[in-house]
């Protein structure tokens, strides 16, 4: 088959595959056996760690429509197939393995494609990886979880888009078109278990013969979530820092519907569909904590005792040197976000544990323009920088005579910053050439305003002090060493150049 190449699209890149040469009839539409239909395949999904997200997705499903999905003199068409996998089979090469082909001109003067990654399975178990399985209402959760969760074509036609009037504005007037509907989408509170949502959608002409039909179908795929890295450095004198986990403080987790259609059911338009935020939407936070296979994160002119000498590396420094801190984990892929800054010490209520505390007082009430809740924590060690007459680093956070903190436990190799994994105890027993250290939660405050198919890189600046106490410690919002951590943010679309935007500080 003759080879083409990619060709560049807004939020991804452009897309073919090909098929067999069986006829197949489905919906009443008589495919051929003449023409193929083929798809090639090329598109940046998952940002990894390193920072190299131009790799293929395995998989990815097609619906495809005759003459367009739109009622015609009242009756909504037959697909021509649905739902239908198409396999990455070496060279960028898709084919699925149902034989799908071309209707005839007689029958149909055009396709409507509508092409989505990943698969709903893998959607499903994303969104359960939120609920506790040992918890006593697990199966009636999970239930309602799966019955919200109702994607593409296992909707109704002709349906109101939110029948439950659960959403905001978004969708007035909205109704549901055959087949287009993702419904209730919720992202994995474990950055490690989540996945990138990519959709596609292309009217094509029936081919005039075999060869134009093996040219392919060109699909520009878009990311729908919007993706979030956390970078870190420090630059002083008195301490070491060190970081085992990342978690992002309340963005939007569920409670989303998205459409390919717009309120008149068109699909052509540049974003590729909507998202529909609930009025009370989902907000939880998502995390990764370091385990096996992870290092630990040091910053600054870290000093360690090697015997009664004093060793230093100098590693993350700078905003230059600043480099991930998601760990394995990979960056967060989440719903787009607007939610202003957590107001720290002004409103330490935000965690659902301390809300049976509150004694007869409201909260702030929550407004994402002007009161928002959101944050970063970030899983912190902080030592004093040893000299050569100490035998050990001494501990300064997390405080070791606080026994309402948040505390997580870590093994490591004593000689070396390599987790072994996470442990239940401070009394928890370690290997022969292990040891146990002890990491704690510090916060800063941030507004976001996150849009679908844009990345957004944070790097955070620890050299003036370390942040505030989580939410979920025992004094949420107040100073923990020096004074707040700075940042800064650049933005940027999977496929184009970066923009830095410096953030103000308070």
């Amino acid at each position: 088959m003759k080879k083409f190449s990619l060709i560049a699209a807004a939020g991804g890149m452009a897309i073919m595959t090909s098929c067999s040469q069986e006829e197949v009839s489905t919906g009443g539409i008589k495919q051929t056996g003449d023409f193929p239909i083929s798809f090639r395949a090329g598109v940046a999904t998952r940002v990894n760690p390193d920072l190299d997200y131009t790799n293929n997705p395995s998989t990815f499903y097609v619906t495809a429509y005759p003459n367009g999905h739109k009622a015609v003199n009242n009756e909504l068409p037959d697909p021509l197939f649905k739902d239908e996998p198409f396999y990455l089979m070496g060279a960028n090469l898709y084919a699925s393995t149902s034989n799908r082909k071309w209707p005839s001109k007689e029958d149909a003067d055009m396709v409507e494609f509508f092409a989505y990654a990943p698969s709903l399975e893998e959607m499903q178990a994303a969104a359960l990886t939120q609920l506790d399985s040992s918890a006593s209402n697990y199966e009636s959760t999970k239930n309602e979880y799966m019955n919200g969760m109702q994607f593409y074509n296992l909707c109704q036609d002709g349906v109101a888009l939110d029948p439950l009037n659960q959403q905001n504005d978004t969708f007035t007037g909205v109704t549901l078109y055959k087949g287009f509907k993702l419904g209730r989408f919720y992202v994995a509170t474990d950055i490690s278990k989540q996945v990138d949502f990519i959709t596609a959608h292309v009217a094509a002409d029936i081919p005039e013969n075999e060869d134009e039909s093996k040219i392919g179908v060109k699909l520009a795929f878009k990311h729908q979530l919007s993706n979030i890295e956390l970078r870190a450095f420090a630059n002083n004198e008195d301490y070491n820092i060190e970081i085992a986990g990342v978690r992002l403080g309340r963005p939007y987790t569920g409670g989303a519907i998205f459409n390919f259609c717009d309120k008149d059911g068109n699909v052509s338009y540049a974003d590729g569909g909507q998202w529909g935020i609930s009025q009370k939407p989902q907000r939880m936070a998502v995390e990764y904590i370091y385990g096996a296979g992870d290092e630990i994160y040091r910053m600054g002119g870290f000093n360690s005792i090697n015997g009664s000498q004093i060793v230093t590396t100098a590693s993350h420094t700078s905003a230059a040197s600043a480099t991930s801190i998601m760990g394995k984990g990979g960056n967060a892929m989440v719903l787009p976000t607007k939610n202003a800054a957590w107001a720290g010490e002004d409103n330490p209520w935000i965690a659902p544990k301390y809300q049976s505390a509150l004694d007869g007082k409201d909260p702030l009430p929550w407004n994402a323009e002007t009161q928002g809740d959101m944050y970063f924590s970030i899983l912190i060690r902080v030592t004093l920088k040893p000299n050569a007459n100490e035998v050990t680093a001494q501990q300064i956070y997390p405080y070791g005579n606080n026994t309402n903190m948040n505390v997580v436990y870590i093994e490591k190799e004593q000689n070396s910053n390599k987790i072994i994994g996470q442990l239940p105890s401070k009394t928890s027993t370690v290997g022969a050439n292990n040891e146990l250290v002890e990491f704690g939660w510090a916060s800063v405050p941030v507004g976001v305003n996150w849009e679908r198919g844009k990345k957004y890189i944070y790097t955070l600046d620890f050299s003036d002090g370390v942040g505030i106490q989580d939410p979920e410690d025992a004094r949420p919002g107040t100073p923990i060493i020096g004074d707040g951590i700075k940042f800064s943010v650049s933005v940027t679309a999977w496929d184009e150049n970066t923009i830095t935007t410096p953030v103000p500080q308070e």
